[in-house]
């Protein structure tokens, strides 16, 4: 649904936020949040929000420490997404299927695709992101935070190889319930998608 010119726009959003180690991603988060305070592990919805209205594709006026441990089933959570994504410029969808378990051929996410994935039973924490880059095989990109054996890094990770289930983050956080490193993704996800223009 977006243009090159806006893609563009959005992958260079998203590389500015990309940090060598997890103590830089730590300091990101902090900034990121806005208010002192906050860490890599936690950062994914601010961050997400950030990219976004750096490419300005979400109102100017947001504040990405809103988006703070965000849960969409509440009431002024709810209020805060519809006024990111409103109804009249973004598609809106529940999908109860886990990620491991969608077939991204037939339904794949493209750029500026906003995601609230879901735990589930089995997972250990709900997690944003927003798409930033989909290359020529149809591999899908997001700058986000996810814990490695170091500690939470902001980078950029490949979400989903349509021609290998084996391979992205997507299979790493459904490999293993309850995994040390975190899992998600068994409750499916909500996605919010900029119609065309």
């Amino acid at each position: 649904p977006l243009t090159p010119e806006r893609q563009l726009a959005l992958y260079r959003a998203s590389v500015t936020y990309i940090k060598a180690s997890a103590a830089d991603s730590k300091r990101a988060a902090r900034e990121i949040n806005e208010v002192g305070y906050g860490d890599a592990d936690a950062i994914c919805g601010p961050l997400s929000i950030a990219i976004l209205k750096d490419a300005q594709l979400v109102p100017s006026y947001l504040s990405p420490h809103d988006y703070w441990l965000l849960d969409p089933t509440k009431g002024p959570d709810k209020r805060l997404l519809q006024n990111a994504f409103p109804a009249t410029q973004w598609t809106h969808d529940v999908i109860q299927t886990p990620i491991n378990k969608v077939n991204w051929m037939l339904t794949p996410l493209y750029p500026g695709d906003f995601m609230f994935i879901w735990h589930g039973s089995g997972g250990n924490f709900d997690h944003m992101l927003v798409v930033s880059r989909v290359d020529a095989a149809g591999r899908t990109y997001a700058v986000t935070n996810f814990g490695t054996d170091e500690g939470f890094l902001i980078a950029e990770t490949m979400l989903y190889d349509p021609n290998d289930p084996n391979a992205g983050i997507f299979h790493t956080w459904t490999k293993e319930k309850e995994a040390i490193l975190g899992s998600t993704g068994f409750g499916g996800y909500e996605l919010w998608r900029m119609q065309p223009q």
